[in-house]
């Protein structure tokens, strides 16, 4: 870090720190998303724990959160080990809604979960200008259809 240069907060003031927020029931973790106030840091640990202790009710809170540039990755993360079918519909519906980093980010995600319902977007994304996202659906279907 450069001198002068503040580090980022570790801390929420309202949700505290991440082993503060890392207890929280899922229900509290949810509402931090959902929370215009919160920091990046609280959504982000939100999404973290999320990712151990979120169920379907986490989907939807997770799933907005996918086309937002700092804390889609979280998001991600936070959806991926749910094993709920909705996180499939999530990401499935957000090929149509991202662009570039994002939409690879979401493809690498379908492929992660091994999403077949996802093979006719993912085939049509293997032809895509943007040759990060034409190489994220080559390697998801790859992951999806061994062999294919």
């Amino acid at each position: 870090m450069a001198q002068g240069q503040k580090a980022p907060a570790m801390n929420d003031p309202r949700y505290g720190a991440a082993g503060e927020i890392a207890a929280l029931p899922e229900a509290k973790l949810i509402e931090i998303l959902k929370d215009s106030s919160a920091t990046f840091f609280a959504k982000a640990k939100a999404c973290q724990r999320l990712a151990a202790v979120g169920g379907p009710s986490a989907v939807p809170a997770l799933a907005a959160l996918l086309p937002d540039e700092r804390l889609s990755h979280y998001a991600r993360t936070g959806l991926e080990p749910i094993p709920d079918p909705a996180v499939d519909d999530a990401l499935r519906s957000a090929l149509s809604r991202l662009k570039g980093k994002l939409l690879v980010g979401a493809i690498n995600s379908i492929g992660v979960r091994k999403d077949a319902k996802a093979i006719d977007a993912l085939s049509k994304l293997m032809y895509d200008r943007d040759a990060e996202v034409a190489r994220a659906a080559s390697a998801a279907l790859g992951r999806i259809r061994p062999g294919a």
